[in-house]
């Protein structure tokens, strides 16, 4: 496929707020360019409960959490390491699915939505004359909107000199 280099927004990070996004803004016929590092679907453990608050936008994105698997979650329990066990009704409540099979899903949308997903590295992002330059390792693109939906201190955040870099994580031993 030859892939256009223009679009009316690129998004960069393909984790749950960049498909999220990619399908969203596909959903109103925009141009939409989602770019992920990796490929899709991958293993990981995070983001495998989510509140039901998520669930009247999964509807607007078309996504049948329940349809694909995911599991109600009404109780939390927690045994600590003196072998107590801390238990928590959730009054909100919700649910828990794979991010395998959500990415898997999310993916497929976007992609059903006539968004084009890249696996590909962004090595830089400049403004200029009312529009973006994205570079990344195998091609150049252009849009009025970029969206930055890639995990805090990524390289890319190093490349644009962002302050926070530089402050340690506090979860960083002294």
């Amino acid at each position: 496929m030859n892939t256009p280099s223009n679009f009316d927004v690129i998004i960069i990070g393909g984790g749950l707020a960049g498909l999220s996004s990619a399908i969203h803004l596909s959903k109103y016929n925009l141009s939409v360019l989602l770019i992920e590092k990796n490929s899709y679907p991958k293993h990981k453990v995070c983001g495998e409960y989510i509140s039901n608050e998520v669930l009247p936008y999964l509807d607007f994105l078309d996504i049948d959490i329940f349809a694909l698997g995911a599991k109600k979650i009404t109780k939390f329990e927690l045994s600590t390491s003196q072998n107590r066990l801390i238990k928590s009704e959730l009054p909100l409540g919700g649910f828990g699915i794979s991010r395998y099979c959500l990415d898997y899903e999310l993916a497929k949308k976007a992609i059903d939505n006539k968004a084009i997903i890249s696996q590909d590295t962004v090595e830089d992002v400049q403004f200029s004359n009312d529009s973006f330059l994205v570079q990344t390792k195998l091609a150049n693109y252009t849009s009025k909107i970029v969206i930055g939906a890639y995990g805090k201190r990524a390289n890319l955040d190093v490349k644009l000199n962002r302050k926070f870099i530089k402050n340690k994580s506090p979860l960083q031993k002294p």
